[in-house]
């Protein structure tokens, strides 16, 4: 009876020797997997704040471009402007969209102006004009 209850000790002991050698295994990976974790992380910050270098130059390049002299508004510019001043009247949003494509000059004074100007410099344009 006592060679019995030996070999179910040594058995007992055998596999909580093969389940630690498991949990210290799974500890290590884990660990590893954590390191990996942490390492992409800062790759991404890093990335992430390249990103944002190369906005904030791109902004700056497209900000001085339209400031240039040469530059040439879209009529999409035209109409973007036109909706962000809140024109209410179909018919008085076309008039100006069509007498700014008609004006580029003027198109570029309304962009060199603040936002809270724009609307009555405009109406002023059309009615000089």
């Amino acid at each position: 009876m006592m060679d019995g209850i030996d070999e179910q000790f040594a058995m007992l002991n055998t596999n909580l020797q093969r389940c630690m050698s498991s949990m210290k295994d799974g500890n290590e990976n884990a660990s590893q997997l954590v390191n990996i974790a942490r390492a992409q992380a800062t790759a991404t910050q890093d990335i992430a704040a390249e990103i944002r270098q190369r906005n904030d130059l791109y902004a700056e390049h497209v900000h001085h471009y339209r400031r240039h002299a040469s530059y040439q508004y879209s009529e999409s510019d035209i109409w973007a402007m036109l909706v962000e001043l809140n024109i209410q009247d179909e018919q008085l949003m076309d008039q100006c969209y069509k007498f700014l494509c008609d004006h580029p000059e003027r198109v570029k004074q309304l962009f060199g102006m603040s936002y809270e100007r724009r609307m009555t410099k405009l109406f002023g344009f059309m009615t000089r004009h």
